[in-house]
């Protein structure tokens, strides 16, 4: 059962289709990954996939693990990529990212808005342990989206 009842779903088009997005995070990665597609840095991006649905193998028998990434990029003919967006990164979501890490050839890109290493909250000082922890599997991590991304980017957005 989901705690993220508080966070704000958008439904809105980016690229002429239309997508409801779990997050503001989500709607503002889409807009930079239809801004990469137009300047042709990518092929084509989706949200949420269902192609893309990955099995997971875990060291127990029936404990059976599905991880389906935010974003599935093309960036050529035959590569894709994942890029994962994380408001929030409890234990579970580390454990899918890096069995899909380890288990298929599929980059990942994990990004966050903003998780800083000093912050004095324990929940997000954890957190950022498990991104370093994880890194080395991963393709990169962006830990300051809004500031590094969003920011210069800004008027794109439309969200209301």
């Amino acid at each position: 059962m989901s705690n993220f009842g508080h966070v704000k779903r958008i439904t809105t088009s980016v690229g002429n289709r239309e997508f409801t997005f779990r997050s503001k995070l989500e709607y503002r990665w889409a807009v930079w990954c239809q801004l990469r597609k137009d300047s042709g840095e990518i092929d084509d991006w989706w949200y949420e996939d269902a192609d893309t649905l990955l099995k997971l193998e875990t060291r127990y028998l029936k404990n059976k693990k599905m991880y389906l990434p935010d974003f599935t990029i093309q960036t050529s003919t035959d590569n894709y990529e994942f890029e994962e967006t994380k408001g929030w990164f409890p234990p579970k979501d580390y454990t899918k990212i890096k069995l899909a890490a380890q288990q298929y050839d599929n980059p990942i890109t994990l990004i966050f808005a903003g998780l800083i290493g000093h912050s004095k909250n324990k929940k997000i000082q954890a957190q950022y342990k498990r991104a370093k922890k994880i890194e080395p599997f991963l393709k990169r991590i962006i830990y300051d989206a809004d500031k590094s991304i969003f920011k210069p980017i800004r008027g794109l957005f439309t969200e209301g």
